[in-house]
């Protein structure tokens, strides 16, 4: 599509008169962006705060390549101790399982052990606390 066809697709489809940008790629990116928001919604508050923190350090580091993060596979065993006691949680396909029962994130295991909320990939050890 050209860019007169991207902005009367705008028009078309949003319902409001589109950004006044110049080039078609950036038209493009942004008439996608919308149609995506208008049908799965707008990111979560995680997500935007990690898309303007990566911004930010790609603006003082060009160089900067973030890490895809911990990955853990099904079966395996993570273990903590705290307070004197020996944690086990296990690694399952859709979640986490303490003491027999199933939780859908490791901040939701570290809660139950510490009574406090934290960082599950910090509580455990798999991530490096913030400052």
């Amino acid at each position: 599509m050209s860019l007169a066809e991207i902005r009367d697709a705008w028009k078309a489809h949003l319902a409001q008169d589109p950004p006044q940008l110049r080039t078609r790629d950036l038209m493009a990116l942004a008439f996608a962006y919308r149609l995506q928001v208008r049908s799965q919604g707008e990111m979560s508050g995680p997500a935007k705060r990690r898309m303007a923190e990566l911004g930010r350090r790609f603006q003082r580091d060009r160089n900067y390549r973030p890490s895809p993060g911990p990955s853990l596979k099904p079966g395996s065993s993570l273990v903590k101790e705290w307070r004197g006691k020996r944690h086990e949680v296990r690694v399952l396909g859709d979640g986490f399982s303490y003491l027999g029962e199933r939780y859908g994130s490791l901040s939701e295991v570290a809660l139950r052990i510490t009574g406090t909320k934290w960082n599950g990939l910090v509580f455990f050890g798999l991530k490096e606390r913030q400052r």
